[in-house]
């Protein structure tokens, strides 16, 4: 299990490089290509996606040196995080290949430049060490057992109780933050305890025929991700 961990966290920091690296090309091009006697970078829909592309890759950046803190700190489980940086990673590394080939028009797609070749190569990434699939239902399946052993251990009054709570309360993310991000910390917060509150109920509404909903765990791992 290590090596395929260590393998999905390598691939979440090595595309962050790729990412940056179509970005640069993609950045290039909108600075010295002209359509309609202005440069593509004047026009808001190339620097909406400009903009999206840098998102992606300084969340993804973000997510792997988080995962590396915890690896370099001996933590004994870091499985989820390495099989969520391992989906968002070789995702947002695809969405940005698209983007960038998006940019460049037909020269994207031209042997020569070379972005071909990095899309066809990219493709294997939401395969290998586990596909994004079923990464994504062992994301979702692990915290639903957690919400399962919860609610066996406390009873369905107790945890449902507990989860109504904690949709009222700021939670520890407040802390965390810089003081300019106090609000977006409290909307965090509350967002992740009305996900709480709906996976129990979810729980409590399937038992252990929850396993076999795939469309609702895929939900589930989205909103996890």
């Amino acid at each position: 299990m290590n090596i395929l961990n260590n393998g999905r966290f390598g691939m979440g920091a090595c595309l962050t490089g790729t990412m940056k690296m179509l970005i640069a090309k993609a950045t290039d091009h909108a600075n010295s290509r002209k359509q309609f006697v202005s440069n593509l970078r004047e026009y808001e829909g190339i620097q909406q996606k400009i903009a999206r592309m840098n998102l992606l890759c300084y969340a993804n950046e973000s997510m792997a040196y988080m995962l590396c803190g915890n690896m370099d700190r001996g933590a004994p489980e870091y499985q989820l995080e390495a099989a969520i940086s391992k989906i968002f990673a070789s995702q947002a590394a695809w969405d940005v290949c698209d983007e960038t080939i998006q940019i460049l028009g037909g020269a994207g797609y031209m042997k020569d430049v070379g972005i071909e070749r990095w899309m066809r190569d990219l493709r294997i990434f939401r395969i290998f060490e586990g596909t994004n699939d079923i990464l994504k239902l062992f994301v979702a399946l692990n915290g639903v057992q957690e919400v399962g052993k919860k609610l066996t251990a406390n009873g369905v009054a107790a945890m449902l109780d507990l989860a109504q709570k904690r949709v009222l309360g700021i939670g520890p993310v407040k802390a965390k933050v810089h003081a300019d991000l106090a609000s977006s910390a409290k909307n965090l917060s509350e967002d992740i305890a009305q996900f709480n509150l709906a996976v129990s109920r979810q729980v409590m509404k399937h038992k252990k025929k929850i396993i076999g909903q795939q469309i609702l765990l895929n939900r589930i791992g989205d909103i996890a991700i």
